[in-house]
């Protein structure tokens, strides 16, 4: 049990450098989601879900289509790595990752949203932001 004990603080001690960058990035990552989360939920329409023809936002000009597209992907590439890392350390993982696939574009989008927005522990904490935020509760 001794051996274990020192080879255990041993590894800690060697690996301090690693340990902190992990930890900084899980402060970092736990407070951007703060900020991003219920921003994002309280943007989505309340009948996103439910409505039979999604409504999407095209600008006329194609330099900002395409800055509009290339920004959007960023964000919700970002959202989902933090989502990613939430899923390992305490904080809304799965519901992060649900939000960042509403900003991202890929096959098959709206099944996999539906599929996250389906778990109640997922709908009604999303449903809890965006009470906080003043919006109305998604219709499923």
């Amino acid at each position: 049990m001794i051996d274990l004990w020192n080879w255990l603080t041993a590894n800690l001690q060697e690996n301090a450098d690693f340990l902190r960058i992990v930890l900084i990035g899980s402060i970092v990552s736990f407070l951007a989601a703060l900020l991003v989360i219920p921003l994002i939920a309280s943007k989505i329409p309340a009948d996103y879900f439910s409505a039979e023809e999604r409504k999407t936002y095209a600008p006329k000009n194609i330099f900002l289509y395409l800055l509009y597209k290339i920004m959007k992907n960023v964000l919700g590439f970002v959202v989902f790595l933090i989502g990613i890392i939430l899923l390992f350390t305490p904080g809304q993982g799965l519901l992060c990752i649900l939000l960042a696939s509403l900003l991202l574009d890929y096959p098959g989008k709206f099944r996999f949203q539906r599929f996250l927005i389906q778990k109640k522990p997922i709908l009604d904490g999303l449903n809890w932001l965006r009470k906080i935020a003043g919006a109305a509760p998604l219709d499923v």
